[in-house]
């Protein structure tokens, strides 16, 4: 608990001189109290299984991207750790993840550890107020997508494509292969859509579940014979 608070403080301490330089509380110590917080962030980001969402290393290459209003600005902020935030606070809480979410982030490690930012978007989709069970799916479908295209260092493929020269088990890359298809084939999910979707908390769940089992099993099978 100790180390989530830590964590959330340097988030919010380094997310102040964001918006202070961005805005009217700029000062000649910002840049390198800035660049201070984020090595150390950036470490204590990794160590707890994350993604550092941030990628400006400096406050000078923050204030080049951040926005043209001060409104602006301060959203920009606010999104850049959103996630991150969302889910410390839920661990605070001490609510449990998915059962296989965390088993499948500790594989995304390493070369896929950029896939790491998708996959939290996937659960953080099921548990945000109100809950957006659509983009949890997509979201999820998608980081086994990622996976392989960064295992198989295939960046402009497509599942359907690239998951051929895996070398999976043939049944399951069917099952991996139609599962994408599926939601391919879902309005709002994929091409948006004109009718609404009975989508639920259980489609939901089902769908992080069994990409949470496609990345583990991916991962491993694609080390073991690399």
């Amino acid at each position: 608990m100790n180390k989530l608070e830590d964590l959330e403080n340097k988030i919010k301490a380094v997310q102040d001189i964001m918006i202070a330089y961005a805005t009217d509380g700029r000062n000649e110590n910002q840049s390198e109290e800035y660049q201070d917080i984020y090595i150390q962030l950036d470490l204590e980001i990794e160590q707890a299984g994350y993604t550092n969402p941030n990628p400006y290393k400096t406050i000078e290459s923050f204030w080049k991207n951040c926005g043209n209003t001060w409104a602006e600005r301060r959203n920009f902020v606010k999104n850049i750790y959103a996630d991150l935030l969302f889910d410390i606070g839920r661990k605070k809480l001490k609510k449990k993840d998915p059962r296989n979410w965390k088993t499948a982030n500790q594989e995304l490690n390493d070369e896929p550890s950029p896939v790491r930012q998708q996959w939290l978007k996937a659960k953080n989709f099921i548990y945000i107020s109100p809950p957006d069970y659509e983009n949890s799916m997509k979201e999820a479908i998608n980081s086994v997508e990622s996976t392989l295209m960064i295992l198989l260092a295939k960046p402009n493929g497509t599942l359907g494509k690239i998951i051929q020269s895996a070398k999976l088990d043939k049944d399951i890359e069917k099952l991996i292969s139609k599962a994408h298809g599926l939601l391919s084939n879902k309005d709002f999910v994929r091409h948006g859509g004109t009718e609404i979707q009975k989508i639920t908390h259980f489609e939901a769940e089902f769908f992080l579940e069994f990409a949470a089992s496609a990345i583990i099993y991916i991962k491993n099978k694609l080390k073991t014979y690399s």
